[in-house]
């Protein structure tokens, strides 16, 4: 299936960070919950600004990605105006 945005959404794919070691106690199960998310941008609506390109990494609030099941596959889509920035590796 080929999935493409329109009406200025990006598609992305969350991009899975390492969790740190704690020295305090929690409960089990429990896990934070992330404020922003990395994002590594799939494709993007053919109405979308430079924003960001196809391969680059951008961090969006994580509430405003939209996970979404289309033909038992997921996918991830995010609001242009929601990306906060591009990531760049030094």
């Amino acid at each position: 299936m080929k999935f493409e945005p329109r009406n200025r959404h990006l598609l992305v794919e969350r991009v899975e960070t390492e969790e740190e070691e704690t020295s305090v106690l929690l409960p089990e199960g429990y896990k934070q919950v992330e404020e922003y998310a990395l994002l590594r941008v799939i494709a993007t609506s053919p109405d979308c600004t430079l924003v960001a390109r196809r391969g680059e990494k951008v961090i969006a609030p994580a509430h405003l990605v939209q996970d979404i099941d289309v033909c038992e596959q997921g996918l991830s889509i995010v609001l242009e105006n929601h990306i906060c920035g591009v990531v760049y590796s030094t």
